[in-house]
């Protein structure tokens, strides 16, 4: 069986209503309390925690002890950096969700913020952190140059197949890449989440569920209905989001297309029951867990199954020369 990379990433972050308006000022970070947990149950599966911290977790007293002691306890895990402007000094009230995704905001601005993280990061493990990820996702060239001026050679702020108002990932996949376009020092890796749908070629079935989104199919519900008949689903390798079921049948469809590494992310805050859509009960928690599970043993019985962090992974995945270039 040939070796495919395992990434487990998990945005950690305060807890806040999605659906509200944004915290500029924290209320609660209680559900890092419950990573401690969550890294013992994965450990014993022989999974390793990368773990992208944002400044709300960093500042506050209890949380950040509770990560310093998992850092010391646990040497196989990755503290990168996970940016919200509306948190990490210098803070930006955020009073629209434009101002929310940091593509929008003045370099200046974001290379501050940047700066402030990095710091609260190095002070926590010693060490110069190396990945990173978008709050809310999306990224462009100038943010990307930022990253490598402070230090920083993995990227995993790109979400395939996605867009909104303000960014685009809608023609990129799961693979990860070499951007070495940018110039920079160090030359940065991306690394996205693993992403897909059920049926390849994906980027024919990215075509058709654009198609099928314009007004005059959406009238009529037809990527629902396909949905419900499992003949077009788009599926993004999160428990919080997706099936185990689901889960299993883009992996499949990724693995088959001969992708390297499969990288499954999810947020801290589904840890506390209540505090995200995804997870409103010990119930819905346990079948978080329950689904990761899953996803592993199918790994396992379809490929050599090697869990790293996210930036061993990127840096183990260049020295093979597997990464795409960027185009």
């Amino acid at each position: 069986m040939r070796n495919v990379r395992f990434v487990l990433s998990v945005d950690t972050e305060e807890e806040w209503d999605w659906d509200g308006p944004f915290p500029n000022k924290v209320i609660s970070v209680d559900n890092v309390g419950h990573l401690p947990e969550f890294h013992d149950r994965i450990n014993e599966q022989g999974l390793r925690g990368s773990y992208f911290l944002d400044y709300a977790v960093l500042e506050n007293d209890e949380s950040r002890q509770i990560l310093e002691n998992l850092y010391n306890r646990y040497q196989d895990v990755e503290f990168g950096a996970h940016l919200h402007p509306w948190v990490t000094p210098p803070v930006v009230p955020v009073n629209a969700e434009a101002d929310s995704h940091i593509v929008n905001l003045p370099i200046e601005v974001v290379s501050a913020q940047l700066e402030s993280l990095t710091a609260r990061l190095r002070d926590l493990t010693g060490q110069q952190p190396t990945a990173f990820r978008s709050g809310r996702w999306g990224i462009n060239d100038a943010i990307l140059k930022v990253l490598a001026d402070q230090g920083y050679s993995v990227d995993s702020s790109i979400y395939p197949f996605y867009e909104n108002d303000w960014f685009s990932c809608t023609r990129y996949d799961s693979w990860p890449m070499a951007m070495s376009y940018l110039k920079t020092e160090p030359e940065l890796i991306e690394l996205p989440v693993t992403a897909g749908f059920n049926h390849r070629p994906f980027d024919q079935a990215q075509r058709l569920h654009k198609r099928l989104e314009r007004p005059a199919w959406a009238h009529f519900h037809v990527i629902g209905i396909l949905w419900k008949l499992g003949l077009h689903r788009k599926i993004y390798l999160s428990p919080e989001l997706s099936s185990a079921r689901d889960m299993i049948a883009l992996c499949q469809q990724v693995l088959d297309q001969g992708c390297p590494v499969i990288h499954m992310y999810l947020h801290s805050s589904s840890l506390l029951p209540g505090s995200t859509r995804y997870v409103r009960s010990d119930t819905d928690k346990h079948r978080l867990m329950e689904r990761i599970d899953q996803v592993v043993a199918f790994l396992r019985s379809e490929c050599d199954l090697k869990p790293v962090t996210i930036s061993e992974a990127a840096w183990q995945l260049r020295d093979e020369g597997v990464l795409k270039e960027h185009d």
